[in-house]
């Protein structure tokens, strides 16, 4: 059993997904909510960074954040940029600096989920019966082959089924909410 939202959900389903549709669907539909993370990202950085503006969302600091390649590289923009935006506020760094923190973990935690998803492939799993005939057990998002870190001596890190996504889906439109409204506390 998974204790963290962001972990690898466990155990995977013993059933797949009959078809590949509702999987694309789903990994369509979790990347979108994954850019919505990214965007109030952006506006948080944009918040840590601006002097003296209320409203920097359309700032050189929202593109300068989209510029970053690599969520670990715009983690740390986002740790260094709250580090100086907390350290001159007194009021706001009591109240705010945990709860930003908190959302920044958070956002690099599940960005292992958001890359399994839009790194992995859909496949169809088969195990052996005890004849050794195939058994067709359903559709999966798995890691690719080649990806060491995720494909352990012919071992598979996950295995998505349609809800898995649905669930880091949902986690990711909550994380989003959070951030949008951290973003609101402090502007």
């Amino acid at each position: 059993m998974s204790k963290n939202p962001w972990d690898v959900r466990e155990p995977p389903s013993p059933l797949g997904d009959p078809d590949e549709r509702a999987l694309f669907d789903a990994v369509g539909r979790a990347l979108t909510a994954w850019e919505t993370v990214e965007i109030e990202c952006a506006k948080l950085f944009a918040v840590f960074v601006a002097t003296r503006r209320k409203y920097t969302y359309h700032d050189a600091a929202v593109r300068a954040y989209g510029a970053i390649i690599g969520t670990v590289n715009r983690r740390n923009m986002l740790e260094f940029a709250a580090e100086s935006f907390f350290s001159g506020r007194q009021i706001k760094r009591a109240s705010f600096q945990k709860r930003s923190t908190d959302l920044i973990n958070e956002y690099k935690d599940f960005s292992a989920r958001r890359n399994e998803i839009a790194h992995g492939l859909v496949r169809r799993i088969f195990i052996k019966r005890k004849d050794g005939s195939p058994r067709l057990v359903g559709m999966y998002l798995i890691p690719s082959f080649y990806n060491p870190k995720k494909f352990k001596k012919g071992e598979l890190t996950y295995a998505y089924v349609s809800g898995d996504l649905v669930y880091y889906r949902q986690e990711f439109d909550k994380l989003q909410a959070k951030l949008e409204a951290l973003i609101k506390a402090l502007s």
